[in-house]
C-alpha cells in the first residue's frame, strides 16, 4: 500500500522547482494533491503532468490564501497535509540594504507559512495533519550579504517551532526542511546571470561535502516521510537535506 493512501494535501509553490518535487512524491505516495503558486501557466502544465487539481494565488495576501485553500478542500473533500514552498531572495549586504528590499524578501518569505496554515488550519484539525514548510540551510547557517534571506528563513523555522507547540495536543504536527542547493529551473536561470554561470554552478554544486547539487525528489521524499504515519511523533524540528553543508 502507498505510504499516503487517503492524504489530501495542497501545495504552494507547486507549479515549479522543490514545490513541484513535493507535490510529484506526495502524489506517487498515493496523497490526492492540489497545487497553488501565483502562476497560472506552470501551474497547468504541472497539473497536467500529475493529474491534479490546482489554482493560482498569492500566498502572501490573506484572501487569496484563504481562496485557494477552500478550492483545495472542496475538490479533495478536505485537507490534511499542508506544503509550503514559497518565498524571495536576492544579496542584502549589511550596511547597503534599503529597508524595501528586507521588507520585501522577510514578507515573501514569512507570509506565505503565515497565512497558509491559519487557512488550511480548520480542515487540519478535523483529523489531524502535517503542516511541512521549505526553509533553507540559511535559516540555521550564515550567508555573506544574504542579511534578510537569512533572517526569513530563520524565522521561518521560529514559527514553524512556536505553532508545532500550538497544535501538538490538537494532532497537527509542523516541521521545516533546510535544502541546501536544489539545481532547479530557477536556480540555473539565476546563474545564467553570473559573468560565468557554468562556474557559478560548478561552486554552488561543490560547497556541499557530498559535492552535488541536491534534486527537488530528495526534498519531495523528505516532505513524504514526514507527511505520513512513519513521522508522526516529529514535530517542531528543521531538518537540513544539504549534503552535510551544516555539518561543518
Amino acid at each position: 500500500m502507498a505510504q499516503l493512501e487517503g492524504k489530501r494535501a495542497l501545495v504552494w509553490g507547486g507549479g515549479s522547482g522543490i514545490g513541484r518535487g513535493c507535490a510529484a512524491a506526495l502524489a506517487g505516495e498515493g496523497a490526492q494533491v492540489f497545487i497553488a503558486s501565483r502562476s497560472a501557466a506552470r501551474l497547468a502544465a504541472a497539473a497536467g503532468e500529475l493529474g491534479c487539481g490546482w489554482a493560482a494565488g498569492d500566498a502572501t495576501v490573506e484572501a487569496e490564501a484563504a481562496r485557494v485553500t477552500e478550492a483545495a478542500a472542496a475538490r479533495m473533500a478536505g485537507l490534511d497535509t499542508l506544503v509550503i514552498s514559497a518565498g524571495a531572495g536576492g544579496p542584502t549586504p549589511t550596511g547597503a540594504t534599503p529597508l524595501p528590499e528586507f521588507r520585501r524578501i522577510l514578507e515573501a518569505n514569512l507570509l506565505p507559512v503565515l497565512l497558509a496554515v491559519q487557512a488550511a488550519l480548520p480542515h487540519l484539525l478535523e483529523r489531524g495533519g502535517a503542516v511541512i514548510a521549505i526553509a533553507s540551510i540559511y535559516g540555521l547557517v550564515g550567508q555573506r550579504e544574504r542579511l534578510a534571506y537569512c533572517a526569513a528563513k530563520s524565522g521561518v523555522i521560529g514559527m514553524v517551532r512556536a505553532m508545532a507547540l500550538d497544535l501538538a495536543e490538537r494532532a497537527v504536527r509542523v516541521n521545516a526542511l533546510c535544502p541546501g542547493f536544489i539545481e532547479t529551473e530557477l536556480a540555473r536561470a539565476i546563474a545564467s546571470r553570473e559573468p560565468d554561470p557554468q562556474a557559478a554552478l560548478a561552486a554552488r554544486r561543490s560547497m556541499h561535502p557530498i559535492p552535488r547539487a541536491g534534486t527537488p525528489a530528495e526534498i519531495g521524499a523528505a516532505a513524504v516521510w514526514l507527511a505520513s504515519d512513519a513521522g508522526a511523533w516529529i514535530t517542531g524540528q528543521a531538518i537540513p537535506i544539504d549534503g552535510g553543508y551544516t555539518a561543518r
